[in-house]
């Protein structure tokens, strides 16, 4: 029976973890694998998975424009957003459909995500305005002020609605500002725990004193541009204090990889003080 959702995945030179996403997913449900410009052999890793379509970027159009260009390839009730470094426990799909057909006002839902050593962390407060919920207990079903993009369940009509995810926003955060969009909807987000994800984060990207740094910086990028939405006098300082704060903590001093993030969002923040911290699209290629 065909699936009444649509995995969307983003990947940007992915190929070494994402066929352990691909095998984690029923063979029922169609999968779209958006590359972002990648330079490995990803088309051959998805020979093998004939539920899969790739959808190729001449560059990276970053994580929002990117998953817009999967949904807008989907037409399916629902949409789940994930990324090429997570993977599914079994019937995680089918419990979250059953789950937003008992409850019609569900917008938006994650599963219950664990990282790599079993671990599970509720996503609680958010950079934006969000509603004042109770906290649920990790295996308890809950309302949620903020959602998780790594393993992001939504309805599609919802979506679509709301303009998908902003493409102003590169990367980071972009997951907290679509939040915020869909509860002014009057729609609401919720922690599903009988549906299960494993999300090794940093798998997808790396993880040296380089890269750490780049995340730093587009992480302050798109920080600045989600509160300048908000807080349009305060932008610059929710943004460019903490990562003084953090780059000042000895702690972090101590440690390349952090104190290099820290550096990247200062630079980050000064960066987009100057231009808005709005991500300039390169063109796309369609393929």
């Amino acid at each position: 029976m065909k699936s009444r959702t649509t995995v969307i995945t983003v990947a940007f030179n992915s190929a070494h973890i994402i066929e352990e996403m691909l095998a984690s997913i029923p063979h029922e449900v169609g999968v779209r694998v958006v590359d972002n410009g990648s330079t490995d052999d990803i088309r051959k890793k998805l020979k093998n998975f004939k539920n899969c379509k790739l959808i190729s970027n001449g560059s990276n159009q970053g994580f929002g424009r990117a998953c817009n260009r999967g949904a807008e390839k989907s037409s399916t009730d629902f949409l789940f957003f994930l990324n090429p470094d997570a993977k599914l426990k079994n019937n995680t799909i089918l419990e979250l459909e059953r789950f937003a057909d008992k409850n019609q006002k569900m917008g938006a839902a994650n599963p219950l995500i664990k990282n790599g050593k079993g671990k599970a962390r509720l996503k609680m407060s958010s950079i934006v305005p969000s509603k004042n919920v109770p906290r649920p207990k990790i295996n308890e079903m809950g309302e949620m002020p903020v959602l998780s993009g790594g393993a992001l369940f939504v309805r599609r009509e919802i979506f679509e609605a709301i303009g998908g995810f902003d493409p102003n926003i590169f990367l980071y955060h972009e997951d907290h500002e679509l939040c915020n969009r869909i509860s002014k909807l009057g729609y609401s987000l919720w922690h599903v725990p009988s549906a299960i994800a494993e999300h090794i984060g940093g798998r997808s990207s790396g993880s040296s004193i380089e890269i750490a740094q780049w995340k730093g910086f587009q992480m302050a990028r798109s920080r600045y541009y989600v509160l300048s939405k908000f807080y349009p006098s305060g932008a610059f300082t929710r943004t460019f204090w903490p990562a003084v704060y953090g780059l000042s903590n000895p702690l972090n001093l101590l440690s390349r990889r952090r104190r290099s993030k820290y550096i990247g969002q200062i630079k980050g923040a000064l960066s987009a003080r100057s231009d808005g911290g709005i991500f300039e699209q390169p063109k796309a290629t369609n393929l």
